[in-house]
Parts: structure tokens; C-alpha cells; sequence
């Protein structure tokens, strides 16, 4: 990477150890930029930024790539790149650019989408949904082995909601009889259910049932199951319409018993103390974190419960080093505390694990959602919608439009940031949305098919005084793709990409509005930097998850 030739010399010209560089905001100020003058102690910065200066401008190495290196203002750094070095970069772009090793060796598993099993998936699970996969596609780029599971949250109160209304009501319905989606069908008893569960004896009557379940009555198991089956085929389809997966589904009912037996065994180490009423506590005060119970009184279980035998499953069937929980903030403590907890237990060390926070979404107009009051926006509606504006743009690119749209618009925004989601801007072709990029993309396709020629390669005899300010430009983003990749990976930030390309397709813009391509004295160069443009868009609009179609 030139980051790193750079960087290098600055470690030999300098006493520093961490040295920070950046892509300058102004292009006026060079490809990079550095502040280690300000970093250091000394009343001079700028004086000591000459000094520098100077020792780099002799480093043979250095100066194969940089063209230039100047002093600015109290003491910044800037490094301006070869133009022959730039120019080079156009024949090595292709489907593969931007792919590094970085992270070569490293194993990753991403838990996202970890639904309740008896509603529809909604818009929250759809930008958790499209921040685990946008995550684990430039993870994969970066050189890493990447897995994703889920956990379906299939017990519970919630769920007898639905069963208690499904045998009060549903009889012998099914999605099919009713011509619904799966998972649109058992949602609309788990809102009937909601309903009359404020009656006392409606509860009373879940909670037995929730009884019944728990001892394995044949009766409820089989109404469980069956709307179990339903909803998880439902995510499916939606699963498959966003173009994600999992490697494994995991099911709570499946080993929320053995929890306990995590629990019971750290009394017994006295990582744990029982309480006077029976329940069990944690011991956190070394890792500054509150205590919680991790076993109810009357000794049931509780999320942490299960999660703390969960976690020792997931780290048996994917040894990882590291293991990422896609998760609203809201989780924030209480994973602070089950990484802890993991800890003390000898499950690995906090550092192991890896909250993937973001912020909560509402579409705009919408006002609050509640999934009780049954007004959320599900992840069906909110694709639908999309689709459907992106239509009246192109109706055979829609679903691509549509879908690229919601995606772009939900991964654009710095990951913890709240967003209002708004579907006429998600659409629009103009400004910072995945329209924008992929409409950019169909027309450097269409410049290259009317040049007849398949592929471009540039002529050795390029001038490269005849470059432009718009074609510098240009050169100058291509070659920070690799390192944009690699920065979103490190930082676990897809926002990063979507900038980068936002301002890769207007300075494209800018150059298809202000040169002639076809036709003009440095064609052949022209149309390379055309192919180039166009598949850097399109490989980064993969890793969003984004296709780009041919046309727009």
C-alpha cells in the first residue's frame, strides 16, 4: 500500500511511533497528509515539519511514488503522488481491485438479524439485516474467512401470544388458505394476541399455555411449531429478496435449558453468589460494570442465561478470533456485561467479542413504531415502496434500483447515527444515494459501447503534461480505493465506502460533462479512465451489497 511506503519514511524521518495519515478533504492539499509535527512536543511545529521535510525529500524510495512534499500552514504535511504512478494504476483495476490481504488469516463470525420468531421482520431488522452482510462481504475483501449466524428468539410469552390466538382463532387457516405470506400470517395472531393479553385471563391463560409448553405438551408444541415454521419460512423469502444469508440458524428452544448448567457451575467456582430470595448474581465490580441476574429466583433462566451457553456453542463450531454481535445500542450493557461475564467463565477474553452498534430507523412521515401497536414498517412494505419509486424511473431495473437504494441510504449515515429514512431522496439519482452511483456506472457503460472497443488499455506514449485538472482528479480517487476497503474493515464502517464513491462518480461527472471522450485527441487514455471509473463502482457498490445494472 503507499500509505505504508509513506508512513515508513515518516518513521525514519521522525521519533514518532504512531503516525497518523490522511486523505486530505481539498485536493489543493495533495493525495495525503500528515500532522506529526503537532503531534510531538515543541513550541515550532512548522519549523520541525521543514526539518522533516528535508530528511524525506533523500529517501530514494520515497520519491519513486511522491512527485511532491510540502509544508502547510501551522505545520501539516502534504504528500502529492506521481502522476506516472497514478497513470499506472488505470491497468491494474479490475473486478478484483481494491482486494487486499490485510486481514489474511483472520476468522470472523457476524450474528445478525436475530429475529423473533412469530412477527414479520421489520425495517430495524432491515438495517440490521444490511449492516451484518454489507460488513461481512468487505471483511471478506479485506483477506478475512467470514460466517454468519442467527439467533431466533422461537420461546416465550411473546410467542404464546400468537399460539393462544392461533387456537382461539386460526382453526385450520394457513398462509395458503389465506393467500399470505408466511410470516405475515403468524404475525397477525401475535398482534391479536397482543391485544387480549391485557385481560387478566387471557394472560393467565398464555402463561399456561407457556407452561404447557415448557413441560412438552404434545398439543402446544405442535400450534408452536407449526407457526414457527411458517414465520422462519417467511424470513427466507425476505432473506433472500435483500440477497443475504446465514450459515447457521440457531434456535433458543433448543438449548435454553443448559444455561442453567453455565450458571450452576460458576456458583460452584464463586464467580457467581446466590441471593437470600435463590436467585443468582453476577460479581462485575472489577470490570466497572453494574451486576445482573443471570437465573431467576424461582430458578428460570433468562437471556443472559442462555446467551452465556450460546456463546460457548458458537465458539466450538466457529473458532473465531473474534466474534461480532450486529445489535442496536440499547444491548450496549447488557453485552458489556455477557463479554464479562464470558470472561470470568474462561470462555475467552473480552477482547474476543465485538459489539456492531447502530442507530434505530424510522421512515420518514411514519412517526413512532411499535411492533405491539402493529403500525411498524415492515421490511416487505419498506421494499415494496422503494421498488415501486424506483419504477417510475426505470421499471426493468427497478428491483436493483429499489433495493440498492434502501441499502445505500441506510449504510451511507456513520453506523450509529439515527436515521429518518426518507424514500423520494433513497431514490433520487441525484446526490449521495445508490441511484446516483449506479447511474453513473450505466453511463461510463454506455461511453464504452459506443467506442466499440471491449476493453481499453493506455497507449505507452500518454502525455502526461496533457492532463487535465478533471482527469488528475479522477486518478487521484481510483488509487485510494484499496485503502478505503481496508479502512472500512478496520473501523467496521461501510459509510467510509459510500462516501468514497459518492465522490468518485461526481468527479466522473464533472469530467464527462467537461472533456470529450470519444473522438478526442487522447481517446484511448479517456476510455480507460472511463473503464476504471466503472468498475471501482461497481466493486464498491458490491460490497454494499448493490448491484449495478447495465443500463438506467
Amino acid at each position: 500500500m503507499i500509505r505504508d511506503q509513506i508512513i515508513k519514511a515518516l518513521e525514519k524521518a521522525t521519533d514518532e511511533k504512531e503516525i497518523h495519515l490522511e486523505f486530505p478533504e481539498n485536493e489543493e492539499f495533495g493525495d495525503y497528509s500528515t500532522n506529526v509535527t503537532m503531534q510531538a512536543k515543541g513550541n515550532n511545529p512548522r519549523g520541525a515539519a521543514q526539518g522533516i521535510v528535508e530528511k524525506l525529500l533523500k529517501d530514494e524510495k520515497l520519491s519513486e511514488i511522491v512527485e511532491k512534499i510540502e509544508v502547510a500552514g501551522p505545520g501539516f504535511i502534504n504528500f502529492y503522488l506521481k502522476k506516472e504512478l497514478l497513470v499506472k494504476n488505470l491497468s491494474v483495476v479490475g473486478e478484483s481491485y481494491g482486494k487486499s490481504q490485510v486481514l489474511n488469516g483472520k476468522k470472523y463470525l457476524i450474528e445478525h438479524t436475530s429475529p423473533n420468531t412469530i412477527k414479520t421482520l421489520h425495517i430495524g431488522h432491515v438495517r440490521n439485516n444490511i449492516l451484518g452482510m454489507a460488513m461481512h462481504n468487505i471483511l471478506e475483501y479485506a483477506g478475512a474467512d467470514v460466517k454468519l449466524d442467527s439467533i431466533n428468539n422461537d420461546r416465550g410469552i411473546h410467542v404464546m401470544k400468537a399460539v393462544w390466538a392461533y387456537m382461539k382463532y386460526g382453526e385450520d387457516k394457513t398462509p395458503n388458505t389465506e393467500k399470505i405470506k408466511p410470516d405475515l400470517f403468524t404475525d397477525k395472531y401475535y398482534l391479536i394476541g397482543s391485544k387480549e393479553y391485557e385481560d387478566t385471563k387471557v394472560k393467565e391463560e398464555m402463561q399456561e399455555l407457556l407452561r404447557r409448553w415448557e413441560s412438552g405438551d404434545r398439543q402446544v408444541r405442535e400450534v408452536w411449531k407449526k407457526l414457527r415454521d411458517w414465520t422462519f419460512e417467511g424470513f427466507l423469502e425476505t432473506y433472500k429478496r435483500l440477497g443475504s444469508h446465514h450459515d447457521k440458524q440457531w434456535f433458543e428452544s433448543d438449548f435454553y435449558e443448559h444455561g442453567k448448567e453455565v450458571v450452576i457451575n460458576g456458583l460452584k467456582k464463586g464467580i457467581f453468589k446466590k441471593l437470600p430470595d435463590g436467585a443468582v448474581l453476577t460479581n462485575l465490580k472489577k470490570y466497572g460494570l453494574t451486576d445482573t441476574i443471570v437465573l431467576r429466583s424461582d430458578g428460570t433462566s433468562m437471556y443472559i442465561t442462555q446467551d452465556l451457553y450460546l456463546t460457548t456453542l458458537k465458539r466450538n463450531e466457529f473458532p473465531s478470533d473474534l466474534y461480532i454481535w450486529d445489535i442496536g445500542p440499547e444491548q450496549d450493557l447488557y453485552l458489556r456485561q455477557l463479554f464479562a461475564i464470558c470472561e470470568q467463565l474462561g470462555n475467552g477474553k473480552r477482547e474476543d467479542y465485538y459489539h456492531l452498534s447502530y442507530g434505530s430507523i424510522n421512515v420518514k412521515g411514519s412517526g413512532k413504531m411499535s411492533s405491539r401497536a402493529g403500525n411498524i414498517t415492515s421490511a416487505d412494505d419498506l421494499m415494496e415502496s422503494v421498488v415501486a419509486k424506483a419504477a417510475k424511473l426505470n421499471k426493468g431495473v427497478a428491483e436493483q434500483v429499489g433495493l440498492g437504494a434502501i441499502k445505500y441510504g441506510l449504510l451511507r449515515m456513520d453506523r450509529k447515527t439515527n436515521i429518518n429514512f426518507d424514500i423520494d431522496e433513497s431514490v433520487s439519482i441525484e446526490g449521495n444515494s445508490g441511484p446516483y452511483s449506479q447511474y453513473t456506472i450505466a453511463r461510463t457503460n454506455s461511453v464504452l459501447a459506443k467506442s466499440k472497443l471491449k476493453f481499453q488499455k493506455l497507449k505507452p506514449n500518454t502525455d502526461l503534461r496533457s492532463l487535465d485538472a478533471e482527469e488528475l482528479s479522477i486518478l487521484r480517487a481510483l488509487v485510494k480505493f484499496p485503502e478505503t476497503v481496508e479502512q472500512a474493515a478496520q473501523t467496521y464502517s461501510p459509510n467510509v465506502i459510500c462516501n468514497y464513491l459518492h465522490d468518485l462518480a461526481q468527479k466522473f461527472n464533472t469530467f464527462y460533462n467537461a472533456d470529450k471522450i470519444i473522438g478526442s485527441d487522447n481517446e484511448d487514455f479517456r476510455l480507460s479512465l472511463t473503464r476504471a471509473t466503472g468498475v471501482v463502482l461497481k466493486n464498491g457498490l458490491k460490497l454494499l451489497g448493490i448491484e449495478a445494472p447495465e443500463r438506467m
